[in-house]
């Protein structure tokens, strides 16, 4: 009886586990995602100086939880969202939005891409 309470509490612990890690994990994208989409919505409006400051909070912000998020997770994307983030600031910077858009869509699929990895479906089960 002593083994299957033990048990039970173990498989209860990791159940737990998962699921804090995974909300964890799609809460930080969610939200890193809805961060570029306004600054995305400043250069539309031409609003430099704005999207800059959103961008340099952003990816200071990014250089504090990339390693919480990389300790969670083994994935390639971590370093390229960082990556991308700094050349979004570069490209605000040089007053040039096409690559800035292009750098920002690479953020938002290598964002997207750690969010959906987590999530308990069929694929990422197999």
């Amino acid at each position: 009886m002593k083994r299957l309470i033990i048990s039970v509490l173990l498989m209860t612990g990791c159940v737990i586990g998962a699921v804090s890690q995974t909300s964890f994990i799609s809460g930080a994208t969610t939200r890193y995602l809805d961060a570029i989409e306004v600054i995305d919505r400043d250069m539309r409006r031409d609003d430099f100086q704005k999207a800059l400051d959103g961008c340099s909070a952003i990816d200071r912000q990014w250089s504090k939880s990339a390693s919480e998020i990389d300790a969670l997770l083994i994935h390639d994307y971590v370093d390229s969202v960082g990556v991308s983030i700094a050349q979004m600031k570069v490209h605000i910077e040089n007053g040039n939005p096409d690559l800035y858009f292009a750098e920002s869509q690479k953020a938002k699929r290598a964002l997207a891409s750690i969010r959906d990895s987590e999530y308990p479906n069929a694929e990422n089960l197999l």
